[in-house]
């Protein structure tokens, strides 16, 4: 037969069956018989029957069983994986493995070997080692599984498949294994010898400065052959495609395919494929089924509903994505930190009555979907759970199929192919439960790699060493470097190293990686006229060596350069945007409203921050935590203490009061704060039972505290409002306490239950807040303090006029140079005029004080410098 393509075309032609040693090689050798007939202008013609030898075998074996139903089944990819890992686990040496898996993927490799390359299981015995010693013991087990179950496994076809009867060729190809090759070339009835380029090689080297920079010139080299040659091809390797895979589509898509960028942009197809597939379970529709089946497995994170919540799946529109945005910002105020499903949907319900205009879609289509869960119950094979999650995904997260793009459809299509395998494995799964069930699958979605079909693009990136085979306009390698070619040492895990080499596996022998390494040079100089070898540079300041393989004496003196990243010569070429400061927004009107100390306060660290809180409403989401959280703790002891100094009045009746009393008092206190609060978000009562005591403790200490002050009356608690108008704003002040002394003095309370320091000092006052509260009740006021009540530490931090207010060994403050508390008053009013003013008249300049920005979320928007987190200087 003739040589490469045209005797694969011929062959094919012939009605053949031409079997290649991998799944991808298969698919590029039909992609080029298809591809040769539509050159000869045909417009009908045979499908190519080329097969990868194992699905081959499959076929072969299948048919087989079609007339002879009492040959054993094959187990499926899944199952064994499955049984491997059920071994593993119930070994002695199971309990030992934090990840079984690894153990069960090494183990089913081992056993692998010993089928192709011909290796006696009973030779493994000479080497008792302690690997050795498990596997044999493993596959014991493994075997003993399968003849339970009446199966066999896929590495046993080769010796259940009869000669076939029909013509089988074979292509000529290094990695064939020596089992698999003894078999064909006494069955088959010719090899097909690959092709050949019919002009001199041009070999060439490139060294890039980074693994990025080695992408981008591959991607431009390849952008170059589709500009210059008509109908170029090229087979590009990557040795390392699995690790970098994302960099990899990165890249490609930078320099062929850059609509790939924009959010709407439709799908295109891209004159590149990237070989090998990305597991099922990352693709959008089986990501949203595995999620939605899990999430009904018991309790669910806040996290994993409010992304199940917003998932895109369940809204078909922009309007459904925004109620459940707005629903999720409820939630996060007033939801638990876990609950099951069906109490997040009773939740969130309620919670879209209550504040929102409408039902929110997402919870309906979710409230389907577990209705439709909740109809099967208990233990059920595999077939019968596969058959009901179809039916519950179409009425949840797949209601929405017709807005799905090829890809995904495909992927989902693959996710049922997925179920309809594992529906046919009721005898090795048993009766299952369906969280059971449930890990079954999502391990098998895990574990299978997919691709949409594209077709074969004219430039095709794999990861496999090996020969492509057909021809080619050009041939990329990289990873050339003196330390990954040849590739170091791979020995399969678990066989004796000495045994692998005695029966040919070359990934044990440098010499044989070695041999590969030359015979794989001398065939990619064969397949195109146009070769390339690079490397580049791992380390920062150490330049990669090339492989003697292929140093500058095997090849040409035509090194290229390091080529920059495309994107970074796009940004270079671009033309120069013209910087414009806008710091400046519309001033504030009617019908905006503020947020009064917040606002002062925000506007104080940084303006843009005063007017991204209030006016843009850009606040961090807050996220359930178990029990409560400090916002909710802080609010409880706000009421507790109101509770208790509402009864109490003065220091004196504190002073009096018996310790059963006043415990009891107190108790009173929390306990009707805590239930104010569950009112709003309900942790649960075991928080409730944790926090009683807690908070009862603290306020005891605090009430101890209070014991060391001048003697005091009770003048206001919080439900006093004051009115401050500032800067032609208007806003409401709550003061928690104010107190009056026996010589008419008053002093502020504003309770912290975290840490306080004088932060209302200077020109922009980290908080504003105490010199707020004294403008608008200035009065005989002597003294402001935050009271810091925490469980480190009790105690005011304050401003005052004179020694002893808040314990005998107090001293006065300095009042920031006033002369009384009066003028240091005045002094306050004019900031906040000035602070209120530049709110009012829109200034919005990033300007963050010292420390203000250690305590922002907003720095994706203000794109302040990396030097404030730090702390450094504003600006």
């Amino acid at each position: 037969m003739q040589n490469g393509a045209r005797g694969l075309f011929d062959a094919a032609g012939a009605g053949h069956t031409i079997l290649v040693p991998s799944a991808e090689l298969a698919a590029a050798l039909f992609d080029a018989v298809e591809r040769m007939h539509v050159v000869a202008g045909h417009d009908l013609w045979p499908t190519p029957h080329i097969r990868d030898f194992g699905s081959w075998l499959r076929e072969r074996y299948g048919e087989r069983q079609r007339s002879d139903a009492s040959l054993p089944r094959v187990l499926s990819d899944i199952e064994e994986r499955e049984l491997w890992r059920a071994v593993i686990l119930e070994s002695a040496a199971g309990v030992e493995f934090l990840e079984p898996a690894g153990a069960a993927r090494s183990a089913r490799r081992a056993r692998r070997a010993l089928f192709e390359y011909g290796i006696p299981a009973g030779s493994l015995a000479e080497y008792p080692t302690e690997e050795t010693l498990a596997f044999i013991n493993w596959n014991r087990g493994f075997e003993d599984r399968t003849r339970d179950l009446g199966c066999i496994a896929s590495d046993q076809l080769l010796d259940a498949t009869l000669p076939d009867s029909r013509n089988l060729v074979w292509i000529e190809s290094p990695i064939w294994r020596p089992v698999a090759r003894r078999w064909l070339q006494q069955h088959a009835i010719a090899m097909l010898q690959p092709a050949a380029t019919r002009g001199p090689a041009y070999p060439r080297r490139v060294q890039a400065a980074s693994l990025d920079a080695e992408l981008a010139a591959i991607a431009e080299w390849a952008r170059e052959g589709l500009r210059s040659t008509p109908d170029f091809r090229a087979w590009i390797c990557i040795p390392d495609l699995n690790l970098r895979r994302a960099n990899v589509v990165d890249a490609f898509d930078a320099v062929l395919a850059p609509q790939r960028f924009s959010l709407t942009a439709p799908e295109t197809a891209a004159a590149y494929a990237v070989a090998g597939g990305t597991p099922l379970s990352r693709y959008a529709p089986v990501q949203a089924a595995l999620d939605s089946l899990a999430a009904t497995a018991g309790r669910l994170s806040f996290e994993a509903f409010s992304s199940l919540l917003r998932s895109p799946e369940l809204q078909s529109s922009a309007a459904d994505a925004a109620a459940a945005a707005a629903l999720d910002l409820i939630l996060r105020r007033h939801g638990p930190h876990e609950a099951d499903l069906a109490e997040w949907i009773r939740i969130a319900e309620s919670a879209s009555r209550a504040k929102l205009p409408g039902p929110v879609a997402a919870i309906q289509r979710l409230t389907r979907f577990l209705r439709t869960i909740e109809s099967v119950d208990g233990r059920h094979p595999f077939s019968r759970w596969a058959s009901h999650w179809v039916g519950a995904l179409e009425a949840g997260p797949w209601a929405h199929r017709s807005r799905w793009s090829s890809a995904e459809f495909q992927a989902a299509e693959r996710f049922r192919e997925l179920l309809a395998t594992l529906a046919t494995a009721d005898a090795s799964f048993g009766a299952l439960t369906m969280v059971a069930a449930g890990r079954i699958l999502a391990r098998a979605a895990r574990d299978t790699a997919f691709q949409p079909q594209t077709g074969i693009p004219p430039i095709w990136v794999t990861g496999q060493i090996i020969d492509p085979w057909l021809a080619y306009d050009g041939l990329w390698i990289s990873g050339c470097s003196e330390d990954r070619w040849p590739p170091a040492l791979d020995p399969i895990p678990l066989l004796p190293i000495r045994l692998q080499r005695e029966y040919g596996v070359v990934a044990a022998s440098a010499d044989r990686q070695l041999q590969l390494a030359e015979d794989l040079q001398r065939r990619w100089r064969l397949r195109a006229s146009m070769n390339v070898f690079s490397c580049a540079d791992r380390t920062e300041g150490r330049p990669a060596a090339f492989s003697p393989l292929v140093s500058a004496t095997s090849l040409p003196e035509d090194a290229a350069s390091a080529m920059p990243p495309h994107w970074l010569v796009s940004a270079a070429r671009a033309p120069r945007l013209e910087s414009c400061a806008d710091e400046r927004a519309p001033p504030f009107a009617v019908p905006e409203r503020m947020r009064g100390v917040a606002t002062l306060r925000a506007q104080s660290r940084c303006a843009f921050r005063g007017f991204a809180e209030t006016r843009l409403a850009a606040e961090t989401p807050e996220k359930p935590v178990p029990g409560f959280n400090a916002r909710e703790r802080g609010e409880m002891l706000h009421h507790a203490l109101e509770h208790i100094w509402s009864d109490l009045r003065s220091s004196a009746r504190l002073q009096a009061m018996a310790p059963n009393a006043l415990g009891e008092l107190v108790r009173e206190g929390v306990e009707r704060a805590v239930v104010r609060q569950c009112r709003r978000r309900d942790p649960g009562l075991r928080w409730q039972r944790r926090e009683v005591p807690r908070m009862a403790a603290l306020l005891g200490k605090w009430l101890e505290t209070e014991l060391g002050r001048e003697p005091f009356d009770v003048e206001s608690l919080e439900q006093a409002v004051h009115t401050a108008r500032y800067g032609g704003l208007e806003f409401d002040v709550r003061i928690d306490r104010i107190d009056r002394l026996r010589d008419g003095g008053r002093v502020l309370i504003d309770y912290k239950s975290g840490m306080a320091a004088t932060d209302w000092r200077g020109d922009r006052p980290d908080n504003p807040q105490l010199p707020l509260y004294a403008v608008v009740q200035p009065h005989a006021l002597v003294a402001v303090a935050y009271g810091k009540v925490n469980a480190s530490e009790c105690g005011f931090v304050a401003e005052a006029v004179r020694r002893g207010i808040f314990k005998p060994s107090s001293r006065p403050t300095t009042l920031e140079g006033m002369p009384d508390f009066g003028a240091l008053v005045a002094l306050w009013s004019q900031r906040i005029e000035k602070i209120a003013g530049e709110f009012a008249a829109g200034h919005a300049a990033v300007a963050p004080t010292l420390r203000a920005c250690a305590s922002c979320d907003l720095q994706t928007l203000c794109r302040v410098p990396a030097a404030f987190d730090d702390g450094g200087p504003p600006r």
